[in-house]
Formats: structure tokens, sequence, C-alpha cells
């Protein structure tokens, strides 16, 4: 059996996963969440919670969405933050969080973040309309080049670190336009800082997750 857990990103596997497999998607939730108990998305509360009642084969993880396109820029607002101590920082916990848990599955497979989508404005506007920086919202954000960069710096750095421990996959070759370096145009919905979840969810499931869940833990 597979557990699929991430943020709101992950709900793009929704469609392409077994009625074996389990997938949780905790909107909103961060890596520093992680490590919080008393997170208010619950994200880890609820992780333990299903590790105690049900034994799986691999697990599919994805977060740091959240930490990359909305923490961030949310710290950067208060004062200066370094984005590469932000990113190593974000890793070294995020590999914190998936060490405590690792003894329960035969497989880990950490997935790659998938790339920005929106512009700056369409952008600010997700971030400022969400709940919690209605009283300090954000006045300005990188431009999309320059996130997509830091969401690529992000990949390579987990790539890099969790080398000989876990296994790192991602469709980043896939959802790159060469030309421009971004996102390509149509795995892009207007207004949403999420990608189309079938367009993205095919992509995963044909580079990746079809092998994968086929060769289940006998793969590792």
């Amino acid at each position: 059996m597979n557990l699929l857990i991430g943020d709101s990103h992950m709900l793009a596997l929704e469609n392409y996963v077994s009625n074996t497999d389990s997938l949780h998607a905790f909107s909103a939730a961060s890596i520093v969440g992680l490590l919080n108990i008393n997170s208010t998305t619950r994200a880890r509360a609820t992780i333990l919670d299903i590790l105690s009642k049900q034994k799986f084969d691999q697990l599919f993880i994805m977060f740091g969405k959240v930490d990359m396109e909305w923490t961030y820029p949310y710290k950067k607002n208060r004062g200066y933050i370094d984005i590469n101590t932000f990113i190593n920082d974000t890793v070294e916990q995020y590999i914190k969080f998936i060490d405590q848990i690792s003894s329960n599955f035969k497989c880990i497979y950490v997935m790659g973040l998938h790339l920005p989508c929106l512009e700056s404005d369409a952008m600010l506007h997700c971030i400022n309309v969400f709940k919690s920086n209605v009283e300090n919202p954000i006045s300005a954000l990188a431009d999309l080049k320059t996130r997509t960069e830091q969401i690529l710096r992000f990949n390579q750095v987990l790539k890099t670190r969790i080398d000989m421990k876990y296994q790192y996959i991602d469709i980043n070759d896939t959802l790159i336009d060469n030309m421009s370096g971004l996102c390509d145009s149509k795995y892009i919905i207007s207004g949403d800082h999420h990608l189309d979840r079938d367009k993205a969810g095919k992509v995963w499931y044909d580079t990746h997750l079809k092998s994968l869940f086929e060769r289940g833990s006998k793969g590792c």
C-alpha cells in the first residue's frame, strides 16, 4: 500500500491512485508545521495518527510549496531574509521530519515542487486574500522568472541533500518551457496558483508513478 501526503498541490494525483492507496492533502501545510504538533493544519498530528493505524510499503511526499510561495514572501516583507539560507534551513527541517517517520516505509520518494505559474500581481492577490495575511498584506513579490529559479533551487538542494537516503523524483523537465524557462502555459489555470490538476497528475503518473506503483516495494 502507498501513502501519498503533501500540501494542496498533492491533489493533482487524486485521480491517479488506486483504492488501496491512501492520499492526504493538507491545505496550507508548511514544512515548518510538520515539526509542530500544534500546527493549525494538524498535518503532523494527522500523519502520525495515520501511521499508528495503518501499514504502508511506500511513501510519496511533497511539501514545500507553501514555504516557498507563502512563508518566504511573508518573512521577506517583514525584513531582509536570504533566499539561500531560507531554502537550506527549510530543507533541513523537511529531512528531519522525513527521518522521524522513515521507519514506517520500505521505500520513500520525495517529490520535487511544482513550478510557480502566476505572474506577480495574480500571486500577490492569492497570498493577500489568505486570512493570515489580511492585516499584513505583502506589497511586492519577485517576478515569475525569479520565483521559478527559486523553486528550481529548492528542488536541487533537496535532491542533493537526500541523496543516498531517499529517492528524489520530479517532473520539471516536462513542465518547463525551454524557450521561456517558465512553466509551460498548457499546465496553467488563470488565477490559480495550482497547476491544472489532471494534466500535472498525468505527467506524474506517466513519468514516475505508474512504474513505481506497479513495482512496489520490490523496486527499493
